[in-house]
């Protein structure tokens, strides 16, 4: 299904000729997806992602570099402020002067995974700068403070609370430990947070909005999908589940849901975030009889290992459903392509990692900031939620009008309730806490990765969500 692109947030409070300046070039503005099956669903697809983010091996690469600089004149000359030549107030709340507004980013960046999350940084600077490019908005150039957490809750609460009286907003943070930094935020109801939140304490914050929010279940869609593919391989299901606990959590919704649908588990086990042999679950795997091997909650080193070492001892399921995190480069280098050869994955993205380039203009948009902003950088799923962080922010900054204010800001994103990044993601409803239940189907073919015939173009949208109580 092609998704219909809309150029303007719901509420806005400025005028066309405004919005026309906020814009610069026109093709900046945030986008909300059209979808009939969005209306009215309670949730989304993608808690897998949240899953193989728990697990800590998605390590990203690259620097995490600051913001462009850009020369700047006194808030008067509008030749020097992207061609605005209204009154945007100066310096009209905390982090925001006449010529810049200024956010935080807290994030893993190192620790026990060095550059576990830095794509996070990497995409909501990326698509800054892009902004910047076309002028900021209303003349202001925006900039974002990396924060390093350092794989530490209480690192992640003290960064969150120091940088509250000091920048605007919070923009495309991903931290295993965002429920710490959910404390001071939750005492601070005035801060706008707009990053994809992994913890409930973070998500149920009435100033959190997340691109793609995350809840407790999964979408029926591509488990249909894949049950009427092989509907004589779900009777004996086994999986792989990384033991932290974010990921247990995502996946006793998958679970669940998968079990609604008629697929029966017959071995479910976890494993450490640091085991590298899996030789003895693939040895019971086979003597139970497995039909489906699902990993939808593992990271993608980890996945590649089970492959590998799945070809080596004989053992071929009829069916492999892998989640978003195995959508990665290092995957294929990783596992190897005859190992992976006929694996399945559902994404709850477009494929950004270049495939979609040609078709998608966001996607090109995308991976052509992050290579000319963060050459070395790894194109994850972390940068693209970095990203997205940042465009809905653009786009609501942009409602909100010229005078920046958090007070604005967050009445503009509470009128959010249909996003996709111009497409980059499958429709989701930031303000009503509603995520996509819309997929793509990806194969693994030939050692690349490739859109399944029969979803082929945009999202497949059939299915629902099947929100499950923790």
């Amino acid at each position: 299904m092609v998704l219909a692109l809309a150029t303007a947030a719901c509420g806005s409070r400025t005028t066309a000729a405004q919005k026309r300046e906020a814009l610069g070039s026109g093709r900046n503005g945030g986008a909300g997806g059209s979808n009939e099956n969005l209306a009215g669903t309670e949730g989304v697809g993608g808690s897998d992602a949240a899953a193989a983010a728990a697990t800590g091996a998605n390590a990203g690469g690259g620097a995490t570099g600051g913001p462009a600089s850009g020369k700047t004149a006194g808030p008067n000359n509008a030749a020097s402020r992207g061609g605005f030549s209204g009154d945007n107030g100066g310096s009209t709340d905390i982090g925001v002067t006449g010529n810049s507004i200024t956010v935080s980013n807290v994030s893993i960046l190192t620790g026990p995974v060095p550059g576990l999350f830095a794509g996070a940084v990497n995409g909501t600077d990326a698509f800054f700068q892009y902004q910047n490019s076309q002028g900021g908005v209303y003349g202001r150039q925006l900039k974002v403070l990396p924060r390093d957490d350092q794989f530490d809750c209480g690192q992640n609460r003290t960064l969150t609370e120091s940088d509250i009286p000091k920048v605007f907003a919070f923009v495309g943070s991903f931290s295993l430990f965002d429920n710490c930094g959910a404390d001071p935020l939750g005492r601070n109801p005035t801060v706008p947070d707009v990053h994809n939140a992994l913890s409930v304490d973070a998500a149920h914050l009435g100033t959190n909005f997340s691109p793609q929010p995350l809840r407790t279940g999964a979408p029926t869609g591509p488990f249909l999908y894949f049950k009427a593919k092989q509907p004589g391989a779900i009777d004996k299901v086994g999986s792989l589940v990384g033991d932290v606990q974010a990921a247990k959590d995502a996946w006793g919704g998958i679970k669940s849901t998968m079990q609604s649908l008629g697929y029966n588990f017959v071995y479910d086990q976890l494993y450490s975030p640091t085991q590298t042999d899996f030789t003895s679950d693939i040895v019971r795997m086979r003597s139970a009889g497995v039909k489906t091997l699902v990993l939808v909650s593992a990271d993608v080193k980890g996945i590649a290992r089970i492959a590998s070492q799945a070809k080596q001892q004989n053992f071929h399921p009829d069916l492999t459903i892998l989640g978003a995190s195995a959508y990665d480069p290092q995957l294929i280098p990783l596992g190897g392509a005859d190992a992976l050869e006929g694996m399945h994955i559902y994404l709850p993205t477009a494929m950004y990692l270049g495939e979609d380039r040609g078709a998608n203009k966001e996607v090109d948009l995308f991976l052509t900031w992050l290579k000319r902003t963060h050459p070395s950088a790894n194109a994850d799923l972390f940068t693209v939620y970095g990203w997205t962080s940042a465009r809905l922010f653009v786009q609501a900054l942009q409602a909100a009008g010229p005078q920046a204010k958090r007070g604005t800001l967050l009445a503009a994103l509470k009128g959010i309730h249909q996003f996709d990044a111009n497409g980059i993601l499958a429709p989701a409803d930031p303000s009503g806490k509603g995520a996509a239940f819309c997929y793509v189907i990806v194969d693994i073919k030939g050692g690349k990765f490739v859109r399944a015939p029969d979803s082929a173009a945009g999202y497949r949208c059939d299915g629902n969500y099947n929100l499950v109580k923790p």
